[in-house]
């Protein structure tokens, strides 16, 4: 049994994890530096529910910190009031009509959609 009294999506929180870090262009070494665990730890929350070890409630806290975002918005019954490219690749990855393959394929598709939309933003 975890000791955190939230039921945390930890799916939800893989995704931003890893897009925060390859945004950023960490390693996962660095990454865990910054969060402040260590590198096997930050591995098991990169794997989000796969993970055999729940992470304590310190490290969650630390990890929702650094992504600069606050623990209800990795709750499971939270109403978000945005959605991020994380939330779409999580619903994505859920469909159950897909298999694995496909939906890679459209995880890269919208990435890419996300990422050429926010470089044309950027240049006004």
């Amino acid at each position: 049994m975890p000791d955190f009294p939230l039921d945390v999506d930890l799916d939800l929180l893989a995704e931003q994890l890893d897009r925060e870090i390859k945004s950023r262009g960490l390693s996962v070494r660095t990454a865990a530096s910054q969060i402040g665990c260590s590198p096997t730890t930050l591995s098991r929350l990169l794997m989000g529910s796969k993970t055999p070890n729940l992470p304590d409630s310190r490290t969650l806290l630390q990890a929702v910190s650094w992504l600069r975002k606050s623990i209800s918005d990795f709750t499971k019954d939270r109403v978000p009031t945005s959605s991020t490219i994380a939330d779409v690749v999580l619903h994505l990855r859920a469909l159950p009509e897909l298999d694995e393959t496909d939906k890679d394929a459209l995880v890269a598709i919208i990435r890419a959609a996300h990422d050429a939309y926010r470089l044309r933003a950027k240049k006004g």
